[in-house]
């Protein structure tokens, strides 16, 4: 596992304890990855026979603007790679489409989740053997909420939305154990 998650953010910390738990091995590195050598990520799943990869959609937005045309992806053997997992915030539909362009064989995740939430909130459920999606992946979409969380879409009016329809995303209580123990000002 590679990651170019910063260690104080909550990727990083599942992605550490999971490889403990799991024995396998996980990859840190010290420094920019994608300057000046927009292909050293793929260098390091290629030499350290990645199976998997967690970014940023942002992080995936530089390596795309840095290699439009995936060059330094080219010059690397990504046989290895089975899932590429974008995660924080909305990976937007042309940074997955230039992504599975250049690296066609990857279960690409769009992945939701923060810091300040303790867990993922939503995420295509691979299957951890083959790494094969649980649903399929859409434009845009995340697929589901993780297990434990209970998203509402709601108007602007407070009314709860049908499917299809746009609005903000909202969180029925109660949330789920990673999440927090109390909330503010309500022990």
């Amino acid at each position: 596992m590679v990651s170019l998650s910063d260690i104080g953010w909550v990727g990083s910390h599942f992605f550490i304890y999971g490889c403990l738990m799991r024995g396998a091995t996980y990859i840190l590195y010290e420094g920019k990855v994608m300057t000046p050598n927009a292909g050293k990520m793929w260098q390091m799943c290629q030499d350290y026979k990645c199976k998997v990869a967690m970014m940023g959609p942002a992080h995936m937005r530089i390596l795309k603007k840095l290699d439009y045309h995936g060059e330094q992806i080219k010059k690397h053997d990504l046989s290895c790679l089975k899932c590429l997992i974008l995660g924080g915030e909305r990976a937007d539909p042309e940074t997955v489409r230039w992504t599975h362009k250049n690296i066609p064989h990857v279960l690409i995740n769009d992945t939701w989740g923060q810091t300040e939430t303790g867990t993922v909130t939503f995420a295509n459920m691979a299957n951890t053997e083959e790494f094969g999606p649980v649903l399929p992946t859409l434009l845009g979409s995340v697929t589901r909420p993780f297990p434990g969380w209970d998203f509402r879409v709601f108007s602007e009016e407070n009314e709860e939305c049908t499917p299809g329809e746009l609005g903000k995303l909202v969180i029925k209580l109660p949330l789920p154990p990673a999440f927090m123990l109390t909330l503010w000002g309500d022990d």
